[in-house]
């Protein structure tokens, strides 16, 4: 295979390394899956062993879109997976040091949220609103930032106590939730150094996609893993590192050269998507990040047009002007729907778009929504799979023994626990069969009857090896989820045909997995955290600026660039979050190959009132020759150092005693220039003259 024939001169260079730390710094649209897959190719070529690479990306589609490149260039299947994926499969493999069983089940954010509420009764804690949610979040960034337990009572010994109670009580459950999958990979790595040694010796060469996403627990894991042979491929961008709310920490991509003195860096500038007009005012934007390598994208496609900036009066206006360039690029020239598409920084923007698509009759599909294995008809029949396959699964028992009323209320269940032991089901018989003593109603000895039945029916379809999809379809039936369904005729047909799906799915992945088990499948199902559930249908895609991440489209809208909307108010003050919505912005800028909008409104409905709204400082970022403004009046740029003279409602400002506010009104009084402003801390209006009050830009 000559590289030479389907790279460029850069990609080769990166595609020929084979020993040694590299990082490819791979800027949007440069081709980053393909140098991947021609990397992984040249190892298998010049004899690297298939099972030597690991290939770590973040989504599942990205990993299977890997695999099937791969096979098509070699016909040779290596393992290319996702961060979670790699630690369950080492876990299931090695965890016995840890204390737990191979055979633990992966609770979901529901599963887990019960364990908490244990936890929470457990220690006589009323359960606030919010309360439960802030502790599980507080336990995910504890895990996923490999906190020790002594840090966390320093700083907040509630959390401290909670969190390791709740581990506690996974370890009883022989359970491990999603943030564990990485946190107790680490650890058992850093705990058992002949088992992490083994792992260094199956995978030679490890490669990771999208490094500037890694939290800490996935930069540790790398660590480990990479140890002894430092053969680490790493492709990323810090310009496009958007995730720091989901644990990612764009210094792991900032630090390559230290973590690995000896790396070599390369660059790929050159841009496959945008035409040069789009790529040099991204380009002239990021470039007022300091947090960053150097790089200058540039595109063989020719300048194309220039970005098209609209500052309107209000939402309404701004609504008609992205339809009307819509209508222009989709009926005139012929652009496919699915081609375009609107990006907000938050979910309400995307209220007033919706009214008028519906009221133009314009088809349109919001990207982001409910995971299809989150919806509960899902979660209720692989419940019961989960307790037919490990009878240890104390909450799959719950959820499932609860969904027919059989009068068994949870100071009940919380006995029949007790006295059925670790295999629920089987000590459930024996409570019915008078081995095990439990005083019940006669009511509740019937529920609990009809429920071993039901789950040692499906147990029997497990053990005669039915194809997974007869399993579940079997299941569905002898659970009479169906009459279940009837309850809400207004969803019935819609739940029936997800299930539908569900057996779909388990046919494909037969197809797919030839030889896999059920406990392989629920395993894959619970990781596939979304699954895309558009039709094929040509519609208008609608979504915010963290989802367009990996999209491109022909014409790329994004709206609401506003000062406190995008940058949004929260990162306002803040230097490390403000470089990252200018990131985002950057992102979203780069999804455009053919035509690119911005847009602002001079007034908007905020937080319920009406207001003064004023142009995002990344407009006044991008040079004024790379666009084409399509309102009359002039647009007044957004700049740091202009002088509080020059200050309109609307404006952001800083005073040193009452903190941040907004400028409501500008006025002239007997002492000058005068403001009121609203300030946030106490949602106070004062009135300040402006000579005296030494008001700043926020």
């Amino acid at each position: 295979m000559k590289l030479q024939e389907h790279l460029n001169a850069q990609q080769v260079k990166a595609a020929e390394h084979v020993e040694g730390p590299m990082l490819v710094i791979a800027g949007a649209g440069s081709g980053k899956t393909r140098i991947v897959t021609y990397r992984i190719a040249h190892l298998l070529e010049i004899g690297v062993p298939a099972e030597e690479v690991l290939a770590v990306t973040f989504t599942n589609k990205a990993a299977d879109e890997m695999r099937s490149r791969i096979q098509k260039l070699t016909g040779k299947a290596i393992l290319a997976t996702t961060f979670h994926s790699l630690g369950a499969r080492i876990l299931r493999e090695s965890i016995s040091p840890l204390g737990y069983q191979s055979h633990f089940a992966i609770f979901d954010e529901d599963d887990s949220e019960k364990v908490l509420k244990e936890c929470f009764k457990e220690r006589h804690i009323k359960e606030e609103r919010g309360t439960l949610k802030t502790i599980r979040k507080g336990i995910s960034h504890a895990k996923n930032n490999m906190a020790e337990e002594s840090e966390l009572t320093k700083e907040d010994p509630l959390l401290a106590d909670l969190y390791s109670l709740y581990q506690k009580k996974l370890r009883e459950y022989n359970a491990l939730d999603f943030d564990d999958l990485l946190f107790l990979t680490v650890r058992l790595f850093e705990q058992e150094p002949e088992i992490l040694e083994r792992y260094q010796n199956t995978w030679n060469f490890i490669l990771v996609d999208e490094y500037q996403d890694t939290n800490q627990a996935q930069y540790h894991l790398l660590q480990l893993l990479s140890g002894k042979h430092k053969n680490v491929f790493a492709v990323g961008d810090p310009d496009q590192s958007i995730y720091s709310w989901r644990g990612a920490n764009i210094e792991n991509i900032l630090k390559f050269e230290k973590d690995y003195p000896n790396a070599e860096v390369v660059p790929l500038e050159q841009n496959y998507r945008s035409t040069t007009h789009i790529l040099t005012g991204a380009n002239q934007l990021i470039e007022n990040n300091e947090s960053r390598y150097e790089k200058n994208l540039w595109s063989e496609r020719g300048e194309g047009e220039k970005i098209g900036f609209y500052l309107c009066e209000s939402e309404r206006d701004e609504v008609t002007f992205v339809l009307e360039r819509l209508y222009h690029h989709h009926y005139r020239e012929n652009v496919p729907l699915s081609e375009c598409v609107i990006f907000y920084r938050t979910h309400f923007q995307s209220r007033a778009f919706e009214d008028a698509l519906l009221k133009e009759n314009i088809p349109y599909i919001i990207i982001g929504g409910i995971s299809f294995y989150m919806r509960r008809e899902i979660k209720d029949i692989l419940a019961f799979l989960r307790i037919a396959t490990h009878e240890s699964d104390f909450l799959s028992f719950t959820r499932t023994l609860s969904l027919n009323k059989r009068g068994i209320g949870p100071a009940t269940l919380a006995k029949i626990r007790i006295c059925a032991g670790e295999h629920l089901i089987h000590g459930c018989e024996q409570i019915l069969t008078g081995q095990r003593e439990l005083k019940l109603s006669q009511r509740q000895r019937e529920g609990l009857r009809e429920y071993v039945e039901t789950v040692q029916q499906i147990q029997h379809l497990i053990h005669t090896q039915k194809p997974i999809d007869e399993i579940i379809d079997g299941t569905i039936q002898k659970t009479g989820y169906h009459n279940l369904l009837k309850e809400n005729p207004d969803t019935e047909e819609d739940r029936k045909g997800n299930l539908d799906e569900l057996i779909s799915k388990a046919v494909e992945w037969e197809e797919e997995n030839e030889g896999g088990t059920l406990t392989e499948f629920l395993e894959e199902l619970f990781l596939k955290s979304h699954q895309d559930t558009t039709h094929q249908t040509d519609a208008l895609r609608l979504m915010t600026l963290h989802n367009g991440k990996g999209l491109e489209f022909h014409t790329v809208f994004v709206v609401g660039m506003e000062e406190e909307l995008f940058p949004h108010a929260n990162a306002l003050g803040n230097f490390q979050a403000l470089e990252e919505e200018r990131r985002l912005c950057y992102v979203g800028m780069t999804r455009a190959r053919d035509q690119l909008y911005l847009s602002s409104a001079r007034t908007r409905y905020l937080w319920g009132t009406l207001r003064p709204m004023r142009p995002s400082r990344f407009l006044s970022e991008i040079p004024e020759e790379h666009l084409k403004k399509y309102h009359k009046e002039a647009f007044t740029p957004y700049t740091l150092d202009e002088s509080p003279t020059s200050f309109e409602p609307g404006d952001i400002v800083k005073h040193k005693d009452f903190g941040s506010g907004m400028i409501q009104k500008v006025y002239n009084t007997s002492l000058g220039l005068t403001y009121d402003v609203l300030f946030y801390e106490n949602d106070q209006v004062r009135t300040l003259v402006a000579k005296y009050a030494k008001l700043t830009r926020n």
